[in-house]
């Protein structure tokens, strides 16, 4: 198994349970589980590159996306908490750094509510997770409405990323990214990108905490911010600048500074 962006580690398929999922390993130090978002393991190569100059990184591929299997039972993302709790005992994480970002930062969340000593510190990076909407209020881009190319825009600031135009890729690479999108919708289409139950879970996760948001993140609203402040009022929040909601691949050596300085302290 070889995907270019990821040469820096190595790429090896993990049966967790009875589900093979691919899982990324590079670099040394202190362990770091990262969660990847909408755009897959591959749009996540940056910041692991980075992050593997100071930790162990253990990088999956969630359920259904890339090339990890899907398993009948796995339909929330309050599933995917327990599943990767499991992974975490099978491969003797105990209390590693935890990061997630977008999408995974909401997965990060799920697991910390569950067990909250699992990790030595937590980062999540423009996570999903709470409500998404109240009543006529929209606080969350709907990206399920959006054009690819309308969600490639708004995902980032810099160049155009892996969630822009797939059309020019080659035929595996196409399937990886039919599958994110697959997965996507299965774990957030309803309701929208959110556990209504998350919010009223929150005060357990106890381990250092920091969020970070791109400054001109085009898909979370000011509103959705101050809902994970107060919902992680212990947290430390930090704002990148020239990011946009793919803080790691916008600005992921400064994402991985904010990590490593975090993790520590």
């Amino acid at each position: 198994m070889h995907i270019d962006e990821l040469d820096f580690g190595t790429l090896s398929m993990l049966d967790v349970r009875g589900t093979q999922i691919e899982l990324l390993r590079a670099g040394s130090g202190a362990p770091l589980l990262f969660l990847h978002g909408l755009d897959g393991l591959e749009g996540a190569a940056a910041i692991l590159a980075e992050l593997a100059r100071s930790f162990a990184v253990y990088a999956p591929s969630h359920p259904g996306f890339g090339g990890s299997a899907s398993r009948d039972g796995l339909n929330r993302v309050d599933d995917l908490g327990y599943f990767y709790l499991d992974m975490m005992d099978q491969l003797g994480l105990d209390a590693p750094v935890v990061v997630g970002a977008s999408f995974g930062g909401w997965v990060a969340a799920e697991i910390l509510t569950k067990e909250p000593r699992r990790a030595a510190a937590l980062v999540l990076a423009s996570p999903f997770g709470l409500r998404t909407a109240e009543r006529r209020e929209q606080y969350v881009a709907d990206i399920f409405m959006m054009s690819r190319k309308e969600l490639g825009e708004r995902m980032q600031v810099g160049a155009p990323g892996p969630l822009q135009d797939i059309m020019n890729l080659p035929e595996d690479r196409l399937r990886r990214a039919m599958r994110n999108d697959e997965a996507a919708s299965h774990f957030g289409w309803t309701p929208y990108m959110c556990n209504p139950q998350l919010a009223d879970r929150m005060h357990r996760i106890v381990c250092p905490t920091l969020i970070v948001w791109g400054a001109e993140d085009a898909i979370i609203s000011p509103a959705y911010r101050e809902a994970y402040a107060r919902a992680l009022p212990l947290a430390e929040v930090a704002s990148i600048a020239g990011a946009g909601h793919r803080v790691h691949g916008d600005q992921a050596q400064q994402l991985a500074a904010r990590i490593t300085d975090f993790a520590g302290r």
